[in-house]
């Protein structure tokens, strides 16, 4: 059994396919890691790289999914797969260090009781060119309400398996922000720390990037604050489309949905107490629906 699973969806990948292999054989414990290379609809080019490195990586596995699904339902099924104790997520185009996997498992490893670590890393703008511009995370011991209202966890987060039998999956409904979902659910248990370094880069501002997409993300983090009762920063005029389109109160895994209220206790009851927060909101309403017309109707 390998400690560390890690977790790579590729989709359209050619141009960073060669340079993420080149990474992955820098890695400094490949003896405790298996690499899933969750492959949707590949193309000829894309596997004639496979072909080219893989046989040099017994540790890393290509998983060929003919036709292109949901990140997060490629997520969900690298997990199911995975037979690590402990699984991360390395995308295609970013960049994890060498000592990024063995520096993550030992935090958890020297804390039984966190369920997620996370770190900082730097930016790169083109792939390969790695900027001195840093994402430093909040230290979720020094500031956890950050949690539950920003991305916190970044692109390279490791989590320990078994906690998807109490907290769930990541939820397919979403396209952009199901990891900031799980991270406020996990949140909640209070049991995330932070790996100190910087162990990563993420590649930014790119068109191709699912991030790019600023509508989705309107809808998509109201969602988050509908459901998670975060009312003082919810844009009202999104609600229609959350209820149109979405189960704000179920998570979707595959052909099952879970209720909230069967990972979080007495759910109803925190929602109602925190109506007051609607309030709270007035004031955010005016440039909340500036941002809805010009992303989500006028699509700039």
């Amino acid at each position: 059994m390998k400690k560390i699973t890690v977790l790579t969806s590729l989709y359209k990948c050619e141009k960073y396919l060669q340079g993420y292999f080149d990474w992955v054989r820098r890695i400094d414990n490949p003896e405790e890691v298996e690499i899933l290379l969750l492959h949707n609809a590949p193309t000829k080019a894309e596997l004639d790289i496979m072909q080219q490195n893989i046989s040099e990586l017994p540790f890393v596995h290509h998983i060929i999914i003919p036709e292109l699904e949901g990140l997060y339902v490629t997520w969900n099924r690298g997990i199911r797969l995975a037979k690590g104790k402990y699984v991360c997520i390395w995308n295609v185009d970013d960049i994890r260090y060498p000592e990024s996997l063995s520096l993550q498992a030992a935090t958890l490893d020297e804390n039984p009781d966190i369920l997620l670590t996370y770190c900082d890393f730097y930016y790169m703008f083109q792939y390969g060119c790695i900027s001195n511009k840093k994402v430093i995370n909040e230290d979720f011991l020094l500031n956890p309400s950050a949690f539950f209202t920003s991305h916190q966890i970044g692109c390279f987060p490791m989590w320990r398996k078994e906690l998807h039998e109490k907290l769930g999956y990541f939820d397919e409904q979403f396209f952009l922000v199901a990891d900031f979902d799980f991270q406020i659910r996990l949140a909640r248990t209070g049991k995330l720390k932070k790996t100190e370094g910087i162990l990563g880069v993420y590649l930014e501002d790119v068109p191709e990037k699912l991030s790019s997409n600023f509508k989705r993300q309107i809808i998509e983090r109201n969602f988050l604050y509908l459901r998670y009762a975060i009312y003082e920063y919810l844009n009202w005029i999104t609600i229609f489309s959350i209820y149109k389109n979405f189960k704000p109160y179920m998570i979707k895994n595959g052909n099952e949905w879970w209720p909230m209220t069967s990972i979080f206790e007495s759910y109803k009851l925190y929602r109602k107490k925190r109506y007051s927060k609607l309030f709270k909101s007035i004031g955010r309403q005016p440039r909340g629906w500036a941002a809805f017309v010009k992303h989500c109707l006028l699509n700039k």
